[in-house]
């Protein structure tokens, strides 16, 4: 089994067709054939069914496809890894974060990182915040913003970014526009759109639930947040986030933030690295230019909370 093979098993798994891979190769068909029969009598099992249509992953087949993805994408970051201490950093570079995070940093990091580093791809993933660590533990990742969860995993190393301040998010009307701040105890008067405990904002609101010994009124939320927000703006329902999710719809007057108090609810955020592969220097280098970027929607007050001092510092 060699690289070779690998990167044509995926090729062919992509086209859904022998034919196509090869084309796409530039190689003959019946050596590309040759090639994945080989792949499968090592695995000893059949990774491709074959029909009229193409072919098709069998059960062991997609199975076999995530771990090559895996060992295909780590060797060419080794690549990358290596052409970046002979030159000018190159190759892509992935960073995942949740929905909140990529509508504050998406924007900013991704015109920075162009400017300092043009010969980077910038591959900018968004998910869940458990999904966002699965993805750094899991190689798919260069970096992760990340919350609470990953703190048990010790493949990954985490540096606190900021301790976010969270929010009462509901419709603007004529009772709250001139209010500031409500309290938690008076939470209990509203629906509240929020995740299950997997995700990390359903898992803190839980976490304050017990500590002040109040149930508050939850549902799950209308698929993705720019929809649930959608709702709120609209009046069919409230929920509690950070102001990195809605400080654009807040700036247009389309809702009402009211910081949570008595007690005040806030968040650790993390930047995260899986420091069980080598750490490229690119990697390095964005982290910083992140923390610049993060410090600046801060000054803004776009990012409302405590910014680590170190970053603040560094910045000043």
């Amino acid at each position: 089994m060699n690289i070779k093979q690998l990167q044509y098993f995926l090729k062919v798994a992509e086209m859904k067709s022998i034919a196509a891979a090869a084309r796409q190769l530039d190689i003959a068909q019946p050596a590309l054939s040759l090639q994945i029969s080989k792949l499968e009598h090592e695995v000893k099992s059949q990774l491709f069914s074959r029909g009229i249509k193409g072919v098709q992953l069998t059960e062991s087949g997609l199975l076999f496809e995530k771990h090559v993805q895996i060992v295909v994408g780590q060797l060419n970051r080794a690549v990358s890894d290596i052409s970046e201490l002979e030159g000018s950093p190159k190759g892509k570079l992935v960073i995942v974060m949740n929905q909140a995070g990529v509508n504050l940093l998406a924007m900013p990091v991704s015109q920075v990182i162009e400017k300092a580093f043009p010969n980077v791809e910038l591959d900018l993933r968004m998910g869940l915040s458990y999904q966002v660590v699965e993805q750094l533990a899991s190689g798919e990742a260069d970096l992760a913003i990340t919350y609470e969860e990953g703190a048990d995993n010790k493949s990954i190393s985490r540096e606190l970014l900021i301790r976010e301040d969270l929010y009462f998010t509901t419709q603007l009307n004529d009772q709250n526009r001139d209010l500031d701040t409500i309290r938690f105890k008076d939470l209990v008067d509203y629906e509240i759109v929020t995740t299950s405990e997997k995700e990390s904002l359903g898992r803190k609101i839980r976490e304050y639930e017990k500590r002040e010994g109040i149930e508050l009124k939850k549902k799950m939320p209308y698929g993705q947040l720019l929809t649930s927000l959608r709702f709120v703006c609209e009046g069919h329902c409230n929920m509690i986030l950070p102001s990195s999710a809605f400080f654009h719809l807040e700036q247009a007057g389309q809702l009402k933030a009211l910081k949570i108090i008595e007690p005040a609810m806030t968040r650790n955020v993390y930047l995260a690295i899986n420091h069980e592969r080598p750490v490229r220097n690119i990697t390095l280098k964005v982290i910083e230019l992140i923390k610049a970027c993060a410090y600046q929607e801060h000054l803004t007050g776009n990012w409302r909370g405590e910014m680590n001092r170190a970053s603040i510092e560094q910045k000043s």
